[in-house]
């Protein structure tokens, strides 16, 4: 097996099992504003390698989501959000490209192409995941507030709890 595939594996490992330890626990906002969840995971899709083809991210993404639903006892709403989020991923890559194009060598990360980049590369895919959890999750119109309110403060926390790995871990791919 090659380095970068054991890499991703540790990395899966650490992050299902920090989100469904760790964070599943975490209950920040209390009993009257539990509109604040911590979601971690989508973070492995966001770093795979940029060659990965989309077939297999697809099927990655399915089996991550998988992986959370086990752990939390969802019927299929934490896969479904990682079939959107690794759908769109490709777009997302094309949208924030950079001038000088993707150096396929290097990881999707902060030290690769800076912190902008990757603030919007992984708040657009953060995002557009949360946003698809939540309304899976909750599925009716009429919490539609709820649902926007859920997404805003989820991101806010997760985006950072992010970005603080990324400072902290630095990982190279």
């Amino acid at each position: 097996m090659s380095n970068t595939i054991i890499q991703n594996l540790l990395r899966l490992f650490f992050f299902v099992l920090v989100q469904a330890v760790v964070l599943q626990q975490a209950k920040l906002g209390g009993a009257y504003f539990n509109y604040i969840s911590l979601i971690f995971y989508p973070l492995f899709l966001f770093l795979l390698p940029l060659k990965t083809p989309k077939i297999t991210l697809v099927l990655i993404g399915f089996g991550v989501g998988m992986l959370i639903d086990a752990s939390y006892n969802s019927p299929g709403v934490h896969a479904a959000a990682c079939l959107v989020t690794a759908i769109i991923r490709p777009l997302a890559l094309a949208i924030y490209e950079p001038r000088e194009g993707y150096n396929v060598s290097q990881g999707l990360t902060i030290k690769s192409y800076g912190p902008i980049w990757f603030l919007k590369y992984a708040g657009t895919l953060l995002f557009i995941h949360l946003l698809v959890y939540f309304i899976l999750e909750i599925f009716t119109p009429a919490y539609t507030l709820e649902i926007i309110g859920r997404t805003i403060a989820t991101f806010i926390f997760s985006l950072f709890l992010m970005m603080m790995y990324m400072v902290i871990a630095r990982p190279k791919i």
